[in-house]
């Protein structure tokens, strides 16, 4: 009887453990993930950096926003999320980043973030010019152009924008979206197989990082 016992208990436990890990996914890195080229020392080790890299002309990084804005919304208290605009080297990208930057700058990046991402894909203005830009700030929030270029042309936003080049090339990022996590890890939909599958990637990651830093 007590043989039958431990024999139902050894079953009871290898089919709780199959259980466990049928509900938590497996990640490996060099498939859903990979380590930067150059990881970056956090400012304040108790608090995780999540960075999305994105392009306003990229019709993915479009896709993702409603998702990754509702991830932000819902992330754990030690979480802190950017986004980091990246130019893919192209001069329309130029343009869109310093866009974000200037948006940023006057305090109505709420507004102007979905605005831009709209005037894109769902008004075909490819906003590679000064006053095509202009004119989506004006619209959405009643800036007037002199306010808009002197923000747009001046020195603050071009600071911002050549740190986050830099970043991207620091970290090796070569495409968008990607997502990086503690300046350590990064991931993207394709890395991941879906953008759900990304997000799912990035909670892994916040508590990868957050234990290798020594916390639970």
């Amino acid at each position: 009887m007590r043989v039958f016992a431990r024999y139902l208990t050894a079953v009871f436990l290898a089919m709780t453990a199959l259980a466990c890990s049928a509900q938590e996914p497996s990640y490996a890195d060099g498939k859903q993930f990979k380590q930067v080229r150059e990881v970056q020392a956090p400012a304040d080790k108790k608090r995780i950096l999540v960075e999305e890299f994105f392009w306003y002309g990229c019709p993915h990084c479009y896709a993702l926003d409603p998702a990754i804005s509702a991830w932000a919304k819902a992330k754990p208290a030690d979480v802190d999320f950017v986004r980091v605009p990246n130019t893919l080297g192209r001069p329309a990208g130029v343009m869109h980043a310093k866009a974000f930057y200037t948006a940023e700058s006057l305090n109505v990046l709420d507004k102007m973030h979905p605005a831009l991402f709209d005037a894109i894909h769902k008004e075909n203005i490819p906003l590679d010019k000064e006053e095509q830009i202009a004119a989506v700030f004006n619209r959405t929030t009643g800036l007037m152009p002199d306010l808009f270029a002197n923000s747009f042309k001046g020195f603050a936003v071009d600071a911002r924008f050549r740190k986050s080049e830099q970043l991207s090339k620091d970290y090796g990022i070569t495409s968008v979206p990607v997502v990086v996590v503690g300046g350590k890890y990064m991931t993207s939909a394709s890395m991941a197989g879906s953008n759900e599958g990304m997000l799912k990637v990035v909670n892994f990651l916040v508590a990868k990082v957050r234990k290798e830093r020594g916390g639970r």
